[in-house]
């Protein structure tokens, strides 16, 4: 994750835990809720997106077992697609060094950062999802 990214979900995390004095995992997923539960829905879904596309990532792995360079060669897509994904992040919320994203997005920024992290991460895993089917029907 590069620093630009890395410092907005730092923020996304930070916001959560200081609107509420107990710990951002205490907040519920409330659809019909404040910010906040909207807030805290869309990293649920973000995370739950993100479990899929590790575990999606490992079968593949094992799908590819014993094939060294092609496992070699995903490693090399993978860290170009995290690339892309934070780039593109980044693109869809501009925040310029010292701005506060709170400022430019207001409340709904955690929800809307993790809304896009999910929508890309669910696309990557889709396509790895797709990778996997090929290689069974061979």
């Amino acid at each position: 994750m590069n620093a630009r990214l890395a410092g907005l979900a730092l923020f996304s995390g930070l916001f959560l835990g200081m609107s509420n004095p107990s710990s951002a995992q205490d907040i519920a997923c409330n659809l019909e809720g404040t910010q906040l539960e909207l807030n805290a829905c869309a990293g649920e879904e973000y995370a739950a997106a993100d479990a899929e596309l590790n575990a999606t990532w490992r079968e593949l792995l094992t799908a590819l077992q014993g094939q060294e360079t092609a496992i070699a060669r995903l490693r090399t897509a993978q860290r170009a697609w995290v690339a892309f994904r934070d780039a593109d992040v980044a693109a869809q919320f501009p925040v310029a060094e010292g701005e506060d994203p709170r400022m430019m997005y207001g409340s709904m920024y955690p929800m809307a950062l993790n809304g896009a992290l999910t929508k890309l991460t669910r696309a990557r895993t889709a396509e790895l999802r797709a990778r996997i089917d090929e290689l069974n029907d061979r």
